[in-house]
């Protein structure tokens, strides 16, 4: 029997709280319906892992739980989702949750570590006061540093914190001041993104003109728009940066998915991807509550070779020089140094003009 490995990313789009730049799936009004949105999360997760078991033996290498904001839902409503998918769950799989400072109890982590979770992903944004007000977050310092204590006592020994740089408040001193502050803290992995403001979010609708004012102030102050990147990177230097916005102990689950493996989506928003079938469920949790057909989209090879191309280049994945139409421009882009070949691959050597080189070599 042929045998499958996949990953699993699991959604959960209860928030105390929606942040002025999210554009996630992500509700504040919802709590009550948690416990049937879990049970229901348990239920497709079973007939989807039984329906893939037709003709193949099904071994999970990498699980993700993401929001919205998972630490919102109490522990004992995970039982049902965990029990469903444990059994297929590969030896020392990675298997990661996502937190808000705010929320962390020992019992919670307790519980969590208890049922697998093994790596412990925070959303902690900022370190500086007024940014994480801009942010419209609801935690501070404290409970950071705390939540990190309280994950130490728990055991926790694969720690990753978000951080967002490029708001309207950036400057070199104030991210100096945050990356030091991470650098000390017991961290394997931090994720550090520039804020953008994505349609949907209400950020988009209301910031739009400080945000671009912004951008333009600081490509001049750090030399370009992509060199504060650079300058986050050049003070992260003791972590590998491996993709465009991610540093430290790689994530097995990330790099599932750049590599292009199949992967399953359960819940209000989830997408999958098998076999080149991409698959979707929808956003609205009410819906989600009820019967539903998912929706597939048949990806062409062309998108696929696209997004080969835009993940590889991104990361320390690379592309396979095959699936490159475009050889002369190649010629050119290894000539002038900017891609390195290893072998029938090519990596770009710096992963902040990844997109740029996809879209020149498409």
């Amino acid at each position: 029997m042929q045998s499958e490995n996949l990953s699993l990313y699991l959604h959960i789009p209860f928030c105390d709280s929606k942040c002025g730049y999210c554009a996630f799936n992500s509700k504040i009004d919802k709590n009550h319906l948690k416990p049937l949105y879990m049970q229901k999360l348990a239920v497709y997760l079973r007939d989807k892992l039984k329906s893939l078991q037709e003709g193949r033996e099904v071994q999970i290498v990498s699980v993700y739980i993401g929001g919205g904001t998972p630490s919102a839902v109490e522990s004992y409503l995970y039982v049902d989702v965990f029990r469903e998918f444990l059994p297929f769950l590969k030896s020392g799989a990675e298997v990661s949750i996502e937190a808000n400072p705010n929320h962390l109890s020992l019992e919670w982590l307790r519980a969590m570590q208890a049922f697998g979770v093994n790596r412990l992903s925070l959303g902690v944004q900022s370190f500086d006061v007024q940014k994480l007000t801009f942010l419209e977050r609801e935690h501070n310092n404290k409970n950071t540093f705390l939540a990190i204590d309280y994950a130490q006592n728990v055991g926790f020994k694969n720690l990753s914190i978000d951080l967002i740089y490029g708001t309207p408040l950036c400057s070199e001193s104030l991210l100096e001041r945050e990356l030091k502050t991470a650098l000390e803290l017991p961290l394997t992995h931090i994720s550090a993104y520039h804020l953008s403001l994505d349609l949907g979010s209400r950020f988009y609708k209301e910031k739009e003109q400080v945000y671009m004012e912004s951008q333009k102030r600081l490509a001049g102050e750090f030399g370009g728009f992509s060199s504060i990147g650079h300058f986050v990177k050049s003070h992260l230097g003791k972590f590998l940066h491996y993709e465009v916005s991610n540093y430290g102990k790689i994530s097995a689950h990330n790099l599932h998915y750049w590599k292009g493996g199949n992967y399953i989506g359960i819940g209000a928003g989830a997408i999958g991807c098998i076999d080149g079938v991409r698959t979707s469920m929808p956003n609205s949790i009410e819906k989600f509550l009820e019967k539903f057909s998912e929706q597939k989209e048949i990806l062409t090879e062309e998108n696929r070779k696209l997004e080969h191309l835009f993940l590889g280049f991104r990361s320390c994945v690379g592309v396979e020089i095959k699936k490159i139409s475009n050889q002369k421009n190649l010629e050119l882009l290894l000539y002038e140094n900017l891609l390195i070949q290893r072998g029938e691959r090519v990596f770009a050597k710096d992963y902040f003009l990844g997109d740029e080189i996809t879209l020149f070599l498409s």
